[in-house]
């Protein structure tokens, strides 16, 4: 019996341990090997868990979906490349040819031109209502209706969705309702728990909450439903990488720590900015101005979020001026950071849509979206109103 020959590209194996790592190991293997082709196919055909090949599954991603699932009272989840990927997922695994959806008019930017402007070439029709008026539902919402739409926080607005009303009429249809749970999270709403077929989450922002990462997350309590999601994101490549996923678990940890400081310092906010003389309007769930406070109070369990958006008096001068004087709050389009952050919607996130279809939604040429963080709130707020005497 012939010696066995060394190769330095060969791999070691992991080395045996009594005790067990705290935190959890980066697994950045592409390919998984195995003992004998049986071995393979018994984790390939689901008989035992296991991996095969990172863009199917991974480690990292399986303990973060598996993480969120049970934050949103999911029975299983997945995650994607993104936010966006996500919403693609769902709709590419579930519609076929001629399918209608229904979708709140309130929505992401880039979601309105998903729905707008790049599914109806592939013959998908979307038909639009206000999630904040029930009275037009019945409308957008038929028996041809295969997927409904909805935020339950807007976004940049902060408007509610009348969801009890909205599953009511959704029952006359065999659609299945998607939400989009990434400004009121879980600790504000769990749409499964409330008649939703499907939940997303933007990971990028508050549930990881550190700006240096993408990712998506769908849950659901239907296994075909998730079977055909995951069969679509192996195919089309839409899967998270293992990095992004041990990046996020990370700042997970940190999530329900996170959000409350937050939400402090967001209604403390809200409620300065409401009684400002260069302030035409504050958008907040906690504020008894907001339209649909009694709602949010009934919905959220006093979680009204970590996000507060305004209308500035004057021009695009004045909210010009008004970023400059902001140098120490970072101007971008993202949100959920750790700091607070903002960003005018109208110039980036739905700056697509016309003067008068922003208007129509609420959304002035100077309307600013703050992304509230956890410092101090007397330097946020200094920040804050140090920049409105410069507007």
């Amino acid at each position: 019996m012939s010696k066995r020959r060394k190769s330095i590209v060969r791999r070691s194996k992991t080395p045996n341990s009594p005790g067990a790592p705290l935190s959890t190991p980066l697994s950045t293997s592409v390919m998984y090997h195995f003992q004998s082709i049986e071995q393979q196919i018994s984790v390939m055909d689901k008989e035992v868990q296991g991996f095969t090949y990172a863009r199917y599954a991974n480690p990292n991603s399986t303990i973060l979906a598996d993480k969120l699932s049970w934050l949103e009272d999911a029975k299983g989840g997945i995650l994607t490349a993104s936010g966006m990927a996500a919403l693609s997922c769902v709709f590419l695994a579930l519609l076929e040819k001629g399918d209608t959806i229904a979708a709140s008019s309130q929505l992401y930017g880039q979601s309105l031109k998903m729905l707008t402007k790049m599914l109806p070439r592939m013959g998908f029709e979307t038909k639009f209502f206000n999630s904040s008026d029930p009275s037009t539902f019945d409308e957008a919402i038929t028996s041809k209706t295969k997927i409904i739409f909805v935020e339950i926080v807007s976004n940049p607005v902060l408007r509610l969705t009348y969801f009890k009303e909205l599953v009511e009429v959704a029952k006359k249809s065999s659609a299945v309702i998607l939400v989009d749970n990434t400004f009121s999270t879980p600790l504000g709403f769990k749409p499964l728990n409330h008649g939703a077929t499907l939940v997303m989450q933007s990971v990028t922002k508050i549930l990881s909450g550190h700006s240096d990462l993408n990712l998506g997350y769908i849950g659901t309590n239907d296994s075909k439903i998730l079977k055909d999601i995951d069969e679509l994101i192996s195919n089309f490549g839409f899967n998270s990488s293992p990095f992004n996923s041990w990046l996020a678990e990370r700042g997970l940890h940190t999530f329900e720590l996170r959000f409350e400081k937050a939400q402090e310092n967001a209604g403390k906010l809200a409620k300065i900015l409401n009684n400002h003389p260069k302030i035409v309007k504050v958008n907040y769930p906690g504020l008894s101005s907001h339209p649909e406070h009694e709602l949010a109070k009934e919905m959220l369990n006093g979680n009204f979020g970590t996000m507060v958006s305004f209308v500035l008096k004057g021009d695009y001068t004045n909210i010009n001026n008004f970023v400059k004087a902001a140098k120490d709050i970072p101007y971008g389009p993202t949100l959920g950071d750790v700091a607070t952050t903002m960003i005018v919607p109208s110039l980036s996130s739905h700056r697509h849509l016309s003067e008068e279809e922003r208007l129509e939604l609420g959304i002035e040429d100077t309307l600013v979206r703050i992304s509230v963080g956890i410092e101090s709130f007397d330097i946020i707020r200094d920040d804050l109103l140090d920049a409105l005497q410069e507007a």
